[in-house]
């Protein structure tokens, strides 16, 4: 189920965002290792983060989901009032990127999916010493979980029930006589 959301919105971001060089899931790329991140950047990281659950009763279940889009990216030159136009331009080039992102995904949602409207919830920058530039946007959106649902038989056969069903019809268990209308 979120594998496919994730995947969905990866699609998104490549075809809407021509900015971005590297879209993944999240898996630590930005906080596990020792010389360099295995991504380029300005990259874009996805991460399921939590999804709330509330019961509708006959084991469907109705949840909004929290995703983290985290953006990063590794400036090579500043934005001071001496550098020239093209660094600045180059320097706050991840803003833009933010900003289509948010265009992208707010009120998006996977075409003939269970998914509702994504919809931003919050922004943050994340204060890192290795000189990457990162920021996270959460985004929701409200999903229903019928997977479970039990489905429910009228089987009055025995036979039937144990060879498609692997069960017993409830007459023949509370050993009752179902009379025909």
């Amino acid at each position: 189920m979120i594998t496919e959301l994730l995947t969905a919105i990866a699609d998104r971001l490549a075809a809407t965002e021509p900015n971005l060089k590297y879209i993944d899931e999240d898996w630590g790329q930005l906080d596990y290792y020792q010389e360099s991140p295995p991504v380029k950047f300005p990259a874009c990281l996805l991460e399921w983060q939590q999804t709330s659950w509330n019961n509708q009763g006959r084991y469907v279940q109705d949840g909004v989901i929290n995703l983290s889009v985290r953006v990063a990216d590794m400036p090579l030159s500043g934005t001071g009032l001496r550098g020239s136009e093209a660094q600045k331009v180059k320097a706050m080039a991840l803003w833009l990127i933010l900003g289509n992102i948010y265009t992208a995904l707010s009120g998006w949602r996977p075409a003939e999916s269970i998914y509702g409207p994504l919809s931003r919830v919050s922004t943050r920058r994340i204060k890192r010493d290795d000189g990457i530039r990162e920021f996270e946007m959460v985004f929701t959106c409200a999903v229903t979980d019928r997977t479970a649902q039990t489905q429910y038989y009228n089987i009055a056969d025995p036979a039937v029930a144990a060879a498609q069903f692997h069960t017993v019809p409830p007459a023949q268990v509370l050993g009752i006589e179902l009379k025909e209308l």
